[in-house]
């Protein structure tokens, strides 16, 4: 389906762009000659030829690529054909790696081209040499700490990229992540002795030097802040950019756009001041009377009160200033507290269209900052760069329309009353037969979520469910706190291994257990719902214990609703509905991965039936049969 059409997006003749891809997809194309087991479907012909010419053309494309349409495919075709500078920014972790090290070189092979593609991800996830240099120095390290660091130390020397993801355990559940890596404020530059050996110097020179740069969504915005404000770059400049799962883009636009304050920041800055003034060996005095100023810092964190944090933070950064011209250390300490300061100030004042809010509380409190509306920001950082732009995802329409997803892009898709960038906007529904391969099992009869009942028939449900499924199942929670009632109950109940986020091991360990163990169970929360792929047999059962609506303290999405009502809209129906909606159709698009797939969508939410809103939510969940009875469920799986 078309939104808008704009005239110049569309080529003619047997030469266009356009026409050259696709034809890549033909039954006797170069992907069928090379891929075994590559089917030609119309939905990923038609979505790569509208990305060529968005490509060739210029401007913004918008689509919605629901599950089973190939759209990996779609966009790599006319990346790898062209002979632009092409960024392909992703949201997840394991997409930015299929893509890397499967698709990527398998398309290339297919296409017989060979583009120069570097992996550019964000500072934390590459070796300091400087710091762990620094570190296995530290006289006070503590023991268990320094096994790790040796540990580190002898993989680094083998290691060609420094990429932390190589190492054989996770550095920050180690607790020495923040000590082999530096943070921007921390980072030495062209004078550190490490420059020219620097992992993180040559992941980003690489990228300079490449046709196609895989990175990351949080990258792409830290780099649209840094060149809003000339502050300097860590992306080059992109002919084309393509953002896939691009439905996260505004959420995390809202961080990176506002500002924040954690008293670990401060503690790190503190620690690095008190190290400079140890190294100067003649400022005992002066260590400790910063540490008394600190205690004051940390004893206004414990009240929760900023304004007492800045003025004991002012008192505190006053040492750095005064000794900015002693050496280039103090002088980039000096910069880091008056960026802390100016940060500080900017969530107390909190300009018109911007809420502030805190986060937890006492010393584990952060203090932020962000925009209420990203549509503006997003246009102004983002979309003003000449740069062509297609942004894809699974998950973009509510009830068929863009409306909201363009509100949140800050783009005019044609539609009345839409404002901001002008943007084509297709859809492409997916090729997967849900009438055979799914069913949707949603109970009339468990009480209301919140009702004293609730958690325990919603307990009874899920040991139903899998006991009809046998195991092979995702439970997704929409609370930390039911996941923690429910997932040790599940795992007594049941003959089936219960793997558990948090407390099974990480993220990437769960789910390939998960994949190994054809009848195990896998318990989580908004982390599992999206960019988690698990075609086959294993993942043959999703159960989603409700519509998974913002819990109410949600302070930013308050400043959201309060805006839509100023501006006479309904809170509820232009902006949490859709929120939850968006989210559920993620996590219902686990399910169904291939076309074998088989299995079952548990909703365990009765308001589907006593809420006007039920119908508005069923109408946005995949085109499979759907059931109130455990008997069809069973009998689903009998005939599996």
């Amino acid at each position: 389906m078309t939104i808008s059409l704009r005239p110049e997006l569309v080529l003619t003749g047997p030469n266009s762009f356009s026409v050259r891809t696709t034809r890549d997809f033909q039954p006797d194309g170069a992907l069928a000659s090379a891929m075994p087991g590559y089917v030609c479907r119309q939905e990923q012909v038609d979505l790569s030829g509208e990305i060529a010419d968005t490509m060739q053309q210029g401007g913004l494309l918008l689509a919605e690529a629901e599950t089973g349409t190939g759209k990996t495919l779609a966009y790599l075709v006319p990346a790898l054909r062209c002979a632009d500078k092409v960024l392909i920014s992703t949201h997840t972790r394991a997409l930015q790696d299929q893509l890397m090290f499967r698709d990527i070189p398998t398309v290339q092979k297919a296409l017989g081209v060979r583009r120069r593609v570097a992996l550019l991800k964000g500072r934390a996830n590459y070796l300091c040499p400087q710091r762990l240099e620094k570190s296995l120095q530290d006289a006070k390290v503590e023991p268990w700490a320094k096994r790790s660091l040796l540990r580190v130390n002898k993989w680094a020397k083998d290691s060609r990229d420094g990429d932390l993801a190589s190492l054989s355990f996770d550095v920050f559940a180690a607790g020495i992540g923040s000590r082999i890596t530096a943070t921007a404020e921390q980072c030495l530059g062209t004078k550190c002795s490490f420059w020219n050996e620097c992992p993180l110097v040559n992941a980003r020179q690489a990228a300079q030097d490449a046709d196609i740069v895989v990175s990351n969504h949080s990258l792409l915005l830290a780099d649209a802040q840094l060149k809003s404000g000339d502050f300097g770059e860590v992306l080059p400049d992109f002919d084309v950019t393509i953002l896939d799962e691009a439905h996260a883009l505004p959420d995390l636009a809202c961080r990176h756009f506002g500002r924040q304050v954690a008293l670990n920041r401060l503690t790190t800055w503190h620690n690095d001041m008190q190290g400079v003034l140890e190294a100067f060996g003649d400022e005992a005095d002066l260590k400790r009377d910063m540490s008394m100023l600190f205690i004051q810092v940390v004893e206004a964190f414990d009240r929760d009160d900023l304004e007492r944090v800045q003025t004991a933070w002012q008192d505190l950064s006053g040492f750095a200033d005064a000794r900015r011209e002693r050496s280039s250390e103090t002088a980039r300490l000096s910069d880091r507290a008056e960026a802390i300061s100016m940060d500080i100030e900017a969530i107390l004042k909190a300009p018109k269209g911007y809420v502030a809010w805190r986060e937890g509380s006492g010393r584990v409190a952060t203090h932020l900052l962000a925009p209420v509306e990203t549509g503006p920001v997003l246009g102004e950082k983002l979309w003003s760069r000449a740069s062509s732009f297609i942004l894809l995802s699974a998950t973009l329409r509510i009830s068929g329309s863009f409306a909201y997803a363009a509100e949140r892009f800050g783009l005019n898709t044609g539609a009345d009353g839409e404002e901001g960038v002008e943007a084509l906007a297709v859809a492409h529904p997916s090729p997967f037969d849900y009438a055979t391969q799914a069913m949707i099992y949603a109970p009339r009869h468990i009480p209301a979520p919140g009702t004293a009942e609730y958690e325990d028939a919603l307990f009874d449900e899920m040991r139903a469910l899998l006991d009809a499924s046998s195991g092979r199942a995702f439970v997704l929670f929409t609370s930390h706190q039911m996941l923690r009632r429910l997932a040790p109950r599940l795992a007594e109940a049941v003959d089936w291994p219960v793997l558990v986020q948090n407390e099974s091991g990480s993220k990437d360990a769960i789910l390939q257990q998960f994949r190994d163990d054809k009848h195990s169970v896998l318990c989580g929360t908004r982390s599992f719902w999206e960019g988690v792929d698990v075609p086959g047999e294993s993942l043959s059962l999703v159960i989603i214990d409700k519509i998974p609506f913002a819990p109410p303290d949600d302070r930013l999405l308050a400043a959201r609703c309060e805006a839509c009502e100023k501006k006479g809209g309904n809170a509820f129906y232009d902006i949490q509905l859709p929120e939850a909606v968006a989210a559920l159709r993620q996590g219902a698009g686990r399910l169904i991965r291939t076309q074998e797939d088989r299995g079952v969508i548990a909703i365990l939410d009765s308001r589907l039936y006593t809420r006007s809103y039920g119908r508005v939510v069923a109408r946005n969940l995949p085109r499979a049969p759907k059931t109130e009875e455990m008997s069809d469920v069973r009998r689903f799986f009998a005939i599996a």
